[in-house]
């Protein structure tokens, strides 16, 4: 009876004060801030190997020693992500799915698949990050990340930021031959559509920041540029080459009769085998060697060349180069660790890149591990590489076999040119990621020292 006699009202003020504490200290936090801990904490994801996504990787350390909460997303392999990512009590790795297709399945139903599989994956993540301060993503890959991540940023307060680079339709628009293929107009309009929702943007070139401005219509004074710069391991070998050259990885690959303490030359690429990086230039530059060993000068020193990496064109270069009869030069593919590929470096005399760029507005980081190493670059020539090599002072440049195979004469057989390349590769050895990296955060107040 005298339940009966409360007024409704007071009813309803006892639920409103009981609900209105739960609502704000347990349902909002659960669903806008999950298990984020009194740290800063920023998302890093990239669409590919966490192993092989170094740039990503040297985020998520610089970050993480400053204390903030690294959540890092990304493809987890075989090949593990750098021993001192892994064992940072800072940084957490997530692993994404990865489609991988049914041989022969054709490239729409393969890309509707993958695109449908990640999004799914991506979200499941983001569920379990929600709450976090920023979220850098790298681009491209675009689709569907780009979406997913601004839809997020607007719903959980969240900054994002983009690290360009380069452009996800140019990369379509190499595979599908046309700007105006549907499939490479969506990736535009998505690109250029949500790279609005940014708070700030990386580029790794001058030339791509003014690009995004001008054709994006992005604000300049939130792109900062970011120049790759080689990470720790990466760096000069101090001690004997031809000791170096008994380890265990690389050992068996080295010809008996191959000698550095002569003339013998060491050469590397590192390449992911796809359209943008034509091999049968490298492999048709060799072969002129050989000619001009076997025609004209019987005293061209040996050359042993590794092609690193794997990727679609992988067996078509590796049976092109079976059919061929080598006497002088020696090649060999290999694919290595993230703790082995420094040091395969530091064994090498020169490195050569191939990398064109699909929107001729990025610079290979290949070149940046090089110079990390003290290795002197001969590199397929565009416009934007002179932010980079500097033609007879850090590297040498080409633009088809024969240019190519004019400076592997050079740089074997003149000692001046080799040094002067050495020393302009040392130099550029000593610049480095993490000062370079925290003058950028600086500039977009993302960090204060």
């Amino acid at each position: 009876m005298v339940l009966e006699s409360v007024s409704p009202y007071v009813w309803w003020g006892l639920g409103l004060y009981i609900s209105v504490p739960v609502l704000f200290y347990v349902v909002v936090p659960f669903l806008f801030y999950g298990d984020r801990a009194t740290k800063k904490r920023i998302i890093i994801c990239v669409l590919g190997d966490i192993g092989h996504s170094p740039r990503m990787c040297y985020h998520a350390q610089s970050f993480s020693n400053l204390g903030w909460q690294v959540e890092l997303c990304g493809y987890v392999s075989d090949e593990k992500a750098p021993a001192d990512i892994e064992s940072n009590p800072n940084i957490t790795i997530h692993g994404l799915t990865n489609y991988k297709a049914p041989e022969g399945q054709s490239f729409v139903k393969t890309a509707i698949w993958k695109v449908a599989i990640q999004m799914v994956s991506i979200v499941k993540v983001l569920w379990r990050l929600r709450g976090s301060d920023y979220f850098l993503l790298q681009n491209p890959p675009s689709i569907p990340i780009l979406p997913i991540a601004s839809i997020y940023c607007v719903l959980c307060r969240c900054k994002l930021i983009i690290d360009w680079h380069n452009l996800g339709f140019s990369i379509l628009q190499l595979k599908l031959g046309s700007f105006w293929n549907p499939l490479v107009l969506v990736s535009f309009l998505i690109e250029y559509a949500f790279s609005k929702f940014a708070t700030y943007h990386l580029t790794v070139t001058n030339a791509m920041k003014t690009y995004l401005s001008e054709t994006f219509g992005l604000p300049s004074g939130r792109i900062e540029v970011l120049y790759d710069r080689p990470a720790a391991q990466f760096r000069p070998l101090k001690g004997n080459r031809t000791e170096a050259l008994q380890q265990d990885f690389i050992r068996q690959y080295v010809p008996a009769d191959f000698d550095v303490k002569q003339s013998d030359r060491i050469l590397v690429t590192s390449t992911s085998f796809t359209p943008d990086e034509d091999l049968g230039i490298l492999i048709g530059a060799l072969k002129i060697y050989e000619n001009s060993h076997k025609k004209f000068d019987q005293a061209l020193p040996r050359i042993l060349c590794f092609i690193t990496g794997k990727g679609p064109l992988k067996q078509q270069i590796v049976e092109q180069v079976k059919a061929e009869k080598w006497d002088r030069v020696h090649i060999e593919f290999l694919w290595l660790s993230s703790d082995d590929y420094p040091k395969l470096l530091q064994l090498c005399d020169f490195g050569v890149s191939l990398h064109t760029s699909s929107s001729g507005l990025d610079l290979p980081m290949k070149i940046l591990d090089m110079f990390g190493s003290g290795l002197p670059v001969i590199a397929y020539n565009y416009p934007v590489l002179n932010e980079l090599v500097q033609h007879n002072v850090n590297g040498l440049k080409f633009l088809d076999r024969r240019e190519l195979h004019e400076a592997l004469i050079f740089v074997t057989k003149d000692k001046h040119v080799s040094e002067v390349l050495k020393t302009g590769a040392l130099t550029e050895s000593r610049n480095r990621w993490q000062s370079s990296w925290e003058k950028s955060m600086e500039k977009l107040s993302l960090i204060r020292r």
